[in-house]
């Protein structure tokens, strides 16, 4: 705004990156390690989970339709007993959209890390590669569309929601974080040095402290 407030959802993170670039380098050089470094990456791994039905099944449920959830209707009659859904394969047609969601996301520069079953019925994952935390959030969200476009061409629907249906798991947006130097320091990674050990502790005494003072507004974000 003409005041300089955001309103948006991306300037926060860009200024907390600039945040923790500006902060990062100076922690390093008065703990005298990796004052080489010229400037600090946030990195973000997402593990992105979602549910994957019939498309005439999801048109049916007006509940569903409007609100991504269920809201009435009895609990499932198969729950998650002995992990069968996790450690089976794939269903064809599931198995035939994350391909299809894979090459596209790899058109666009986006390599996927992963693609599994996750532990409900009808629950899969597809986890973009680790990046700059930014750059990983536009992957996730083009990773998304994606997905909804091309399952509509299979006659299928993707859920996002974070609970769609009672009485099973629910999908999580996982964030895998961590800080690094260009340098190729990582703050979050002991080593096997003493500056590795030193950063580390560090690290974690800094993660600690900041979760305490700002632990309301990081419970928001959730």
């Amino acid at each position: 705004t003409h005041f300089g407030k955001c309103i948006d959802e991306k300037t926060p993170l860009l200024r907390s990156m600039d945040a923790v670039k500006l902060y990062g380098l100076r922690l390093l050089k008065a703990l005298g390690i990796g004052t080489d470094a010229q400037t600090m990456h946030s990195y973000l791994g997402w593990e992105q989970e979602f549910f994957v039905i019939s498309a005439d099944h999801f048109k049916a449920r007006p509940d569903l339709v409007n609100c991504g959830r269920t809201l009435f209707g009895t609990l499932p009659t198969r729950h998650q007993q002995g992990d069968l859904n996790y450690f089976q394969p794939i269903p064809g047609k599931v198995q035939e959209l994350l391909d299809i969601a894979q090459a596209e996301m790899l058109k666009i520069g986006c390599p996927m890390a992963v693609k599994h079953n996750e532990v409900a019925p009808g629950q899969h994952e597809m986890s973009p590669v680790f990046r700059t935390a930014n750059v990983s959030c536009d992957s996730n969200v083009c990773f998304m569309e994606v997905m909804n476009r091309e399952a509509a061409k299979l006659g299928l629907q993707v859920l996002f929601h974070e609970k769609p249906f009672a009485g099973i798991n629910g999908s999580g947006k996982h964030a895998n974080w961590s800080v690094g130097t260009d340098t190729g320091l990582n703050f979050f990674y002991p080593g096997k040095t003493e500056d590795g050990a030193k950063l580390y502790v560090t690290a974690i005494a800094c993660l600690a402290y900041g979760l305490a003072q700002y632990n309301e507004m990081v419970r928001c974000t959730v």
